[in-house]
């Protein structure tokens, strides 16, 4: 180290060592060098920076005036990393394929998260997260954004370019503007964007996921892809597709993909959205309505026998049409509940590991 780390006079280096005051920089430069490798142990320091050396001006004291050495400096360190990321959302939609969790998305933050829908699988390929923000009252920004009604992407840009070329967007106004000749006079809040600042009391954000298939777990389809991204959610929520023949099946290929990637994931979930329940009961026809009902009923009951948490608990189970906004505020309502006992619950262990770290360093004291 000593080669690698000083540089002498010319005919100096000899005479350098011998001297006291070389020892007493040598001691002073190593026990910083021993800091800088502590620190870096530690797991803050990835790689450090280059450090330049030290001219002979800096080595100088009342016995040596003239130091005839200096050090060379320390070159920049150098690293390949790999990192992974991992989005924390307080809510994570776990779904398969086409269950409706992208429009649900859209309804829930009244059209500002931007995940694409279409009528075909996979979609989402990549996590997006939205914020749900609430007002005191339960309403949720989504239900007073006037956009009630989220069709797939494609149908709604057409509709936006039709009504540009109409010249509609002319005298409209934006979400974030409000109208001078407008008084609110109720504690409804009833317009979204910034004017919904003065009711939100409470928000949480909700992760949309790229669709998960039988065998996820083996990274079959997006996989790990898929699955990493929900670790972190402080509560899952299945949303499973109503009009499918049997959605309990779907409950079921969920819950175990996620239990085999990481044992227990699953007794993370709150909640089962019973998704797309516009496309059932036909016309009103009493016997389709009957049917509807009947299927929902067997959902049910299959999530109070099938679904059960390890601590007793049982998972609500919501009907909602995502497309039409419907049901919305009863699921943000549970949503909200869910977000807010886990915040809770986290608040409670940061403050009982403070609390054991400081009796530890009054121990080691």
């Amino acid at each position: 180290m000593r080669e690698k780390r000083w540089v002498h006079y010319p005919g100096y280096q000899e005479a350098n060592v011998e001297r006291d005051s070389f020892a007493e920089a040598e001691e002073t430069y190593y026990k910083t060098e021993r800091i800088r490798r502590y620190e870096k142990s530690l797991g803050h320091l990835v790689a450090s920076g280059g450090t330049g050396g030290l001219g002979n001006p800096h080595f100088v004291s009342t016995e040596n005036r003239s130091p005839k050495f200096g050090t060379r400096g320390i070159e920049g360190e150098r690293m390949t990393l790999s990192l992974e990321l991992k989005l924390l959302a307080d809510i994570g939609l776990v779904g398969m394929p086409n269950a409706g969790k992208s429009t649900l998305l859209r309804a829930l933050t009244g059209g500002r998260a931007k995940s694409e829908v279409a009528g075909y699988a996979f979609t989402t390929l990549n996590p997006v997260v939205g914020i749900v923000r609430v007002a005191d009252n339960g309403i949720y920004e989504g239900a007073v954004s006037g956009h009630t009604v989220h069709d797939e992407t494609w149908k709604e840009e057409l509709e936006a370019k039709e009504r540009a070329e109409r010249g509609e967007y002319a005298t409209l106004l934006t979400r974030n503007q409000t109208s001078s000749d407008i008084i609110e006079t109720s504690a409804t809040p009833t317009r979204a964007g910034h004017q919904f600042d003065v009711y939100e009391t409470f928000r949480f954000t909700i992760a949309d996921n790229p669709g998960l298939i039988s065998r996820a777990s083996e990274n079959v389809g997006l996989g790990h892809a898929f699955l990493r991204s929900i670790e972190r959610s402080l509560a899952l929520v299945y949303v499973v597709d109503l009009s499918q023949d049997a959605p309990w099946d779907e409950l079921a290929v969920l819950r175990e993909e996620l239990d085999k990637y990481q044992e227990g994931m699953s007794s993370k979930a709150r909640i089962v959205i019973a998704n797309k329940a516009d496309l059932l009961g036909g016309d009103g026809d009493p016997a389709e309505v009957e049917k509807a009902k009947e299927k929902l009923r067997k959902l049910e009951e299959y999530v109070k026998t099938a679904m059960i948490l390890p601590d007793g608990q049982v998972l609500d189970v919501v009907a909602t049409s995502a497309k039409y906004s419907q049901n919305l505020t009863k699921v943000v309502s549970l949503m909200q509940k869910y977000v807010e006992e886990e915040r809770r619950l986290m608040e409670e262990e940061k403050e009982y590991v403070e609390e054991e770290e400081e009796e530890e360093g009054e121990e080691d004291h």
